[in-house]
């Protein structure tokens, strides 16, 4: 079983292949945003290199990576830059509840 790795609000796990007809994202950009900050411009960042690549299905992102890359915040105080190993990650956002309106609900930064 693999363990999630969190970077934040960010929640990321391994798979094993991407989902089929998973449609590849064209970025020309040093880093791609995989969780906007919704307040204090810290958003979470993966570094965009060649061997890095994100697809996306479903509403859901996936970062496919031949080579170590890495995850960190424009604000680097905030948090720890994480080093994903190549392999291909499912990202997503940790949920948290609301017992006051009982709902389930994305963190927010």
């Amino acid at each position: 079983m693999n363990k999630a790795i969190l970077h934040g609000e960010v929640l990321i796990h391994r798979i094993k292949e991407l989902p089929d007809s998973a449609s590849k994202l064209n970025l020309s950009c040093d880093y791609h945003i995989i969780a906007p900050s919704e307040t204090t411009g810290n958003h979470h960042v993966v570094d965009v290199k060649e061997g890095v690549e994100f697809y996306t299905k479903d509403g859901v992102l996936y970062l496919k990576n031949e080579t170590e890359t890495s995850v960190r915040c424009l604000i680097k105080e905030r948090h720890d830059a994480i080093t994903l190993e190549p392999g291909i990650w499912e990202i997503d956002k940790q949920q948290e509840y609301d017992y006051l309106t009982q709902e389930k609900r994305a963190v927010a930064d």
